[in-house]
Parts: structure tokens; sequence; C-alpha cells
């Protein structure tokens, strides 16, 4: 068997000291909504992974560098100075180089340029850096696309979250409409949003799959409060995780 890189091996000694529970899933499946609401009622950490990819796209745009070229965007990313603020009262705030940049990252420009970013290797290796390093403390409920698989591998917990086509489209229309006051067609979001899972299942580093042993959240029907509901519930088994299966069949 091969040895644990070092990183590896630092991280999965980290995790054994202190709570991690990671949730992944595509666009509009509740991740953010959810990962709040666990981390406000244990107490524990917020780690918007997505929001690192997020406010280097919006920093490489404002440079004017293309999300396409990968060696300049990392040269971005080893340069910016980031900090998540979270606060269940408040929220999460982004702060980019000292400056409040929450509201710019969630913009469907920057949506857009993410998502091209996000599929560098040299990049992805930056921030997962970063991530790990933001993610200090007792305890840690990280949400993105690859926390369960190649940030935190050796998280106590791993969720999986999923959601029908539709429902995910409507969600992100409503994101977008918060956030800018519009929002594209329906037509359209479901169009990016099946582009984005292309993109994310089929990256070379830490494509979006069902992370070993992840707990499956199907959150279509449910409000986000059930979700962590049923997420605490496995959470109390506290045994082996890998053995429940949480989906929305019977509500």
């Amino acid at each position: 068997m091969p040895k644990p890189s070092a990183d590896n091996s630092k991280t999965a000694k980290a995790s054994r000291r202190r709570l991690l529970i990671t949730i992944d899933g595509p666009a509009g499946v509740g991740k953010s909504t959810v990962a709040k609401l666990l981390a406000t009622r244990l107490h524990l950490f917020y780690l918007d992974t997505g929001a690192t990819y997020r406010a280097l796209a919006y920093e490489a745009l404002r440079r004017g560098v293309d999300p396409r070229r990968e060696t300049a965007v990392a040269r971005v990313a080893g340069r910016m100075r980031l900090q998540l603020d979270w606060d269940p009262a408040r929220g999460l705030r982004v702060l980019l180089n000292g400056r409040d940049v929450t509201r710019h990252i969630r913009t469907e420009a920057v949506t857009e340029a993410a998502a091209v970013i996000a599929q560098h290797p040299n990049v992805r290796a930056v921030l997962v850096r970063l991530q790990r390093r933001l993610a200090s403390g007792p305890g840690v409920v990280a949400e993105g696309r690859d926390t369960g698989t190649v940030v935190f591998p050796h998280a106590a917990y791993k969720f999986f979250l999923t959601a029908r086509h539709a429902v995910r489209a409507r969600r992100r229309q409503m994101e977008l409409r918060g956030v800018q006051g519009r929002s594209p067609t329906l037509t359209r979001i479901a169009g990016q949003l099946k582009a984005r899972d292309a993109l994310d299942r089929s990256r070379v580093v830490g494509p979006l799959v069902k992370p070993p042993k992840a707990i499956v959240v199907d959150t279509s029907r449910l409000p986000a409060e059930r979700v962590v509901d049923r997420m605490l519930a496995a959470l109390n088994k506290g045994s082996d995780p890998s053995r429940t299966m949480v989906t929305s069949d019977g509500v």
C-alpha cells in the first residue's frame, strides 16, 4: 500500500483531534444553507470552499486576467489575502485583501469564471492549501465540490447532497435574484447547471464525485431544517456513518 503524502498525513492527524464534517454536491442542492445551519447548531466554523474559488475569480477578472490562463490565475491566487469571517448571526463575510466582497462574488459573471478556474490543477493546489489553513479551530463544517475527497479526505463524517435538476435550477434562480435583483430564465439556468456539472465531473483534479462512505441526502423535497435534523441523527449514531442512507423518501 502506498504511503500517504506528508500533506495528507497532517490532515489525517488534524482530523482526529477535531470534528470535521464535509458536505459535497453540485450547485443548487442547498449545500450552503444546510452547512450554515449545521455549523450554527453544532457551534462549529463554517467553511465555504466555493467562496475561495469565487474570490479568486473576482480578483482575476478585476485585474484583467483571463480565467483560462492557468499560470496567471495561479499567480493571483498565491498573492491574494483571503479571510472568511463566520458569525451565525451575521452570516459569512468574505474579505479579499481587506475588502468585503461577499456580494460581489455571487454574480453570474464571477460564477462562470470560477467554473473555468476550478479546472486548473495548479490553481486547485493553491486553494486547497488555503482552505486547510482557513479551517483551523476545534471543528469545521466544510462544503463544496471536493471537500470529502480532496480537501479533507479523513473527515469523520461526510455528506453528499443531491436534488432534481428542475429544483436546483429554481433555487439558483432565487439566489441570483437575491444578489442581483434579477436573474436569467430557468431555461438558461438549467443549461448553465448542466454545463457546470459536466465540467465538475470531468476535471482531472478533484472531480465532483460522492466521497467514499458519504451519507447521501436527496434535498429535492426537504426543507433545510429537515436535512440538518437528519444529518444530526446520523452524527449522533456515532459509529459507522457509512451504513446510513438518508433520503427524502416518505416525506
